[in-house]
């Protein structure tokens, strides 16, 4: 109910709205302007799903940019969705309506319109990430960044799915003369699977701190290399979850060759010591060797890619050493003033969310489009696959499951400070095991105010 008289106010201020000056683009930048590790060029369009990204339900929001040159920039967005398989099931499908409230602040030095990073964890990934991040040599002595995102979400058919899940983030970058130059990232997080996770059809609530320092050197104009040490916890309410608690202390170091003015070869070994708190998945260590390029044109073009060796030994006894191909890519670039693309694609062995089993060989692609139709009206599409591969003993051990995704978005921007998002998503599972497929679509509209 308070759901509905919600929309119902949000309704008559969108309607009450006088005469809407012209938007200042986020995509209005240029090659030569600061804008120190900006994420993107164009505003998102909030909510597509994404296969590299902690995935708590069909409708997380994600960063909200295109405020003023400042500091301090609080948002705020109130969003309503409608899916009509809330549970994840093949059977007995049940439909929901969601409100969901997203107050947060995020801030920032020096002032920039832009965060200094955009990282999303993932709790099945050794070492808490999905994908690496792209680093570029800093314009400023110090550089920092925080910020504070709650996400309520009010049910309107199962109120006892109502829950408040947090973000909170801090970075740190120190520049020294020389060439040296140290940083500090934290991401806390209160957050709950996606229903349907593994064999689970409840809510599993978590909570996970990722940390990590990264020491890098130039010793030539050419010539770069980076050690970094990352601790990764995740822990869960329910005790039926207790098998997938763990910390993860991880390791890397990585050699980077800039043999052309924009490009960079790249050599890089990982490490990941994966320590469980129950002795019912076997801990493991895993290594990692991988040679690559990486391409950075301009804020708005760039390229990391990267293939390698994975070795994953566990400490079970009678348990064999798995060792697997292991990629990544990720691209975006800038075709015209108004497009713009991103593709991702990984192989990884990432740890498993069902007991009996020992990993999880996940192989995923996205490729989102974005297109400018008009100064104030941003659209896009996005598509992904995924295969997550099981592998151990039990009823569990041979499970395939295949994710199919399509999506639209579009975003209307009133002002430089408000706009109304809206889209539709489908999602498919395809699984090798009875009663474990099912398929969704979701519908959702957002008002944003950001600053």
């Amino acid at each position: 109910m308070f759901g509905k008289i919600l929309w119902g106010v949000f309704l008559i201020l969108l309607l009450g709205q006088p005469a809407w000056s012209v938007e200042v683009a986020a995509d209005k930048a240029t090659d030569t302007e600061e804008v120190p590790t900006a994420p993107g060029i164009l505003p998102p369009t909030i909510y597509s799903e994404s296969p590299f990204e902690q995935s708590s339900t069909a409708v997380r929001l994600g960063d909200i940019l295109g405020g003023k040159t400042g500091y301090i920039h609080p948002f705020l967005s109130v969003s309503g969705f409608y899916t009509d398989n809330l549970f994840s099931r093949e059977s007995n499908r049940e439909g929901d309506f969601i409100t969901l409230i997203t107050p947060g602040i995020w801030a920032v030095l020096p002032a920039s319109r832009y965060p200094l990073i955009s990282m999303n964890t993932l709790n099945t990934a050794p070492g808490g990430l999905e994908l690496s991040r792209f680093r570029e040599k800093a314009t400023t002595r110090i550089q920092g960044y925080a910020k504070y995102q709650a996400n309520i979400m009010l049910h309107d058919k199962f109120d006892s799915e109502d829950q408040v899940n947090q973000r909170a983030e801090g970075f740190f970058q120190y520049n020294f003369r020389g060439g040296l130059s140290v940083d500090v990232l934290d991401i806390y997080e209160l957050d709950h699977d996606a229903y349907g996770t593994g064999t689970s059809r409840t809510l599993d609530k978590f909570k996970s701190n990722l940390v990590s320092s990264t020491v890098s050197y130039e010793f030539t104009p050419k010539t770069r290399i980076e050690g970094e040490y990352g601790f990764y916890s995740l822990s869960y309410d329910a005790s039926r979850n207790a098998f997938r608690e763990r910390e993860d202390n991880s390791f890397a170091g990585r050699f980077f060759y800039r043999f052309l003015p924009k490009t960079s070869a790249l050599l890089e070994y990982d490490f990941v010591d994966v320590d469980y708190d129950k002795d019912i998945i076997s801990d493991s260590q895993e290594h990692r060797v991988y040679a690559g390029v990486e391409w950075i044109a301009t804020i708005k073009s760039r390229l990391l890619a990267k293939v390698g060796y994975g070795l994953k030994d566990f400490d079970a006894a009678g348990s064999q050493e798995v060792d697997n191909l292991i990629a990544e890519i990720q691209l975006r670039h800038r075709f015209t003033p108004k497009s713009y693309a991103e593709l991702r694609a990984s192989r990884n062995s990432n740890e498993t969310d069902i007991a009996g089993t020992s990993y999880i060989l996940s192989q995923k692609v996205q490729l989102r489009y974005y297109q400018r139709i008009l100064p104030k009206l941003l659209a896009s599409a996005n598509v992904f696959y995924k295969r997550n591969s099981y592998h151990g003993e039990g009823t569990s051990g041979d499970r395939r499951d295949d994710y199919y995704s399509a999506g639209v978005d579009m975003k209307y921007s009133f002002t430089n400070w408000m706009s109304l998002s809206g889209g539709y998503a489908f999602i498919k599972r395809d699984s090798n095991s009875i009663d474990f497929d099912y398929d969704r679509n979701n519908v959702y509209l957002s008002l944003i105010f950001a600053l």
